[in-house]
């Protein structure tokens, strides 16, 4: 009898197992961060905002934070009508590491290219990382949390 807690325990550690049926989530959180890219480079902002959960955050590359997808589509306004707007986006995930089955932490690589500056003059390509945690809700997987930065430029990079 004692062997039985035991043994269910040990059960449910196996069938949370990676390989045990569960599917990795690797190719479904790569498809919501390209429907971000599309909805970001059309200049969708809400339907990049509704690839975060209702309550999700996105730390930008300034470190200001907003919170919840009605203040995440208003800041995506405001950058896309002034300082990135013409501005192309592309995200490579680096690596995706499953937590829970519904929990995973995904690394990427962002590039902004086709800036331009006030003054009309083109502006250098912008490079950074983000780190991201995606939340599998009612089978989808949606942003949780995503914080961004970008990357120092070297000395006398133009």
């Amino acid at each position: 009898m004692r062997s039985l807690p035991l043994l269910l325990f040990v059960s449910s550690l196996v069938a949370a197992a990676p390989g045990s049926g569960q599917e990795p989530p690797d190719a479904a959180i790569r498809d919501a961060v390209q429907k971000y890219v599309a909805a970001f480079n059309s200049g969708d902002v809400e339907a990049a905002a509704a690839t975060y959960l209702p309550d999700g955050s996105h730390t930008d590359i300034l470190g200001v934070t907003h919170h919840g997808r009605a203040e995440i589509a208003r800041s995506l306004a405001q950058l896309l009508a002034g300082p990135m707007k013409g501005g192309r986006l592309a995200l490579e995930s680096l690596q995706i590491r499953s937590l829970t089955p519904t929990v995973a932490v995904e690394e990427e690589a962002f590039r902004v290219e086709g800036l331009t500056a006030p003054d009309g003059q083109p502006m250098p390509t912008v490079d950074g990382l983000c780190l991201a945690v995606h939340h599998r809700d009612a089978g989808q997987w949606l942003a949780a949390a995503v914080q961004c930065m970008v990357l120092p430029r070297p000395p006398g990079a133009s």
